[in-house]
């Protein structure tokens, strides 16, 4: 190693120590939530079995997708924006605007999903639903999503306890109750759901009766105003990345069957610790890319992000080779040996996180410069590949197939976002 590999080494962790103990709160959340989640993984999969898991699966998935649009028009122009406004009057404003249009998009969901339903009774769709899951799924979605956007709101004010201690009762209570249902035997596909509305609903109802997050339809327009021209374009990067990523599962479920949708939901479950750094990166990154911009323009933004993400890329390799490694045995373990054959599907999961972690940190970058339309059109180019390439790979290859879609696409993305951001920096760098 040289001279000036030993001299940057110290520097990461020095940095990374800095940041943890800074973020010591949100860490803690993202630890407590990853955790979680897994256990919730690993819970349910036991306790419906293989083929009910699947079904619970495809509409978390439906979830996610839902969860994906309100990141897009809500959440992340609201990480981007709120940091950037100085004055705390214009900045309270525009926050509350964001929590009516949060509470308006989620009621509006719940209504596309009746919708659906019913247009499903009538014989006018062909997509059939689990009638008696519907219900409580259109629960869980509104509960869900607000509970999810006053995490966000506390984040954006650096307020990780307040979400520490919200998320605990959120998804805390959610194990506790699936426990206790599986105890009574009465766990099933809806009374899971049920559950996941109940725990959400409390923690939000907590969190809104400290935070002053009503909105008035004044607020809502200008915040609307504010944030729309972004998070149209975040809309279509969204829903293209969506389809090349997240939508693969779906089509695996259709062309291979619920099995080999259940074998990519453990797989990419037990990604578990790299995921809780994602979702930490999602969570503060953001804000921080924002206030560097503010203070030191792109290429203050640029040293931030790059030094950030070269600092994570050599700590999440070291769960992902873990995993890989030990894949058989994990999945054996931890959701039973029905699941040990979807070994193969932890490597490329792995691969695909990585990889996700450059996507994360170019994406920070361009929506921070407000630069959403190279995300947009990255976005559609890969939704085109994945898609493609997961109906001819899965046809013959099965789950596999379709995770090697997915690896596919995120390399495409990669390097698109990166060759603009290249440009862009050298642009900026020439200009100063």
């Amino acid at each position: 190693m040289t001279a000036g590999g030993e001299a940057r080494r110290p520097g990461h962790l020095a940095l990374l120590r800095k940041r943890l103990a800074r973020n010591q709160w949100m860490v803690a959340d993202q630890a407590l939530v990853s955790g979680m989640n897994f256990l919730t993984t690993a819970l349910l999969a036991r306790m419906l079995g293989v083929h009910n898991f699947g079904i619970f699966s495809i509409f978390y998935f439906v979830l996610q997708y839902l969860n994906s649009i309100q990141l897009a028009l809500i959440v992340s122009p609201m990480m981007s924006f709120a940091p950037q406004i100085q004055d705390a009057g214009d900045r309270r404003i525009f926050l509350r605007g964001m929590a009516g249009y949060q509470y308006l998009f989620s009621v509006s969901c719940g209504a596309t999903i009746l919708l659906y339903s019913l247009l499903e009774r009538l014989h006018l769709v062909r997509w059939q639903m689990e009638g008696s899951v519907v219900l409580p799924f259109i629960l869980t979605v509104f509960c869900f999503q607000a509970q999810d956007w006053f995490r966000r709101f506390c984040f954006v004010q650096d307020r990780g306890r307040t979400v520490f201690w919200n998320d605990v009762l959120s998804y805390m209570g959610q194990v506790s109750v699936f426990i206790l249902l599986w105890r009574l035997h009465r766990m099933s596909v809806n009374a899971a759901y049920y559950a996941v509305a109940a725990t959400s609903l409390t923690a939000f109802a907590v969190g809104f009766a400290r935070e002053d997050i009503g909105a008035t339809w004044k607020e809502i327009k200008l915040a609307f105003a504010r944030s729309w021209i972004a998070g149209r374009s975040l809309l279509v990067a969204s829903q293209s990345q969506w389809l090349g990523s997240q939508g693969i599962f779906l089509i695996v479920a259709a062309v291979a069957g619920v099995t080999a949708a259940s074998g990519i939901r453990a797989a990419s479950t037990l990604m578990g610790p790299v995921i809780m750094l994602y979702q930490l990166l999602d969570n503060v990154i953001p804000v921080r890319a924002a206030r560097a911009y503010a203070t030191g323009g792109e290429l203050s933004l640029a040293r931030y992000v790059r030094r950030t993400c070269s600092t994570l890329a050599l700590v999440v390799g070291v769960p992902i080779l873990f995993a890989s490694a030990f894949a058989r045995p994990i999945l054996k373990l931890t959701f039973g040996p029905a699941y040990s054959g979807f070994a193969s599907l932890v490597i490329w999961s792995g691969i695909y996180i990585w990889l996700g972690l450059i996507y994360r940190g170019l994406t920070y970058y361009h929506r921070t410069l407000n630069n959403t339309v190279v995300l947009a059109r990255s976005a559609l180019a890969v939704a085109a590949v994945s898609v493609t390439a997961c109906l001819l790979l899965t046809r013959r290859y099965g789950a596999t197939g379709g995770m090697e879609a997915l690896v596919a696409g995120q390399v495409l993305n990669v390097a698109i976002l990166m060759a603009t951001a290249i440009r862009t920096h050298r642009q900026e760098r020439l200009a100063a």
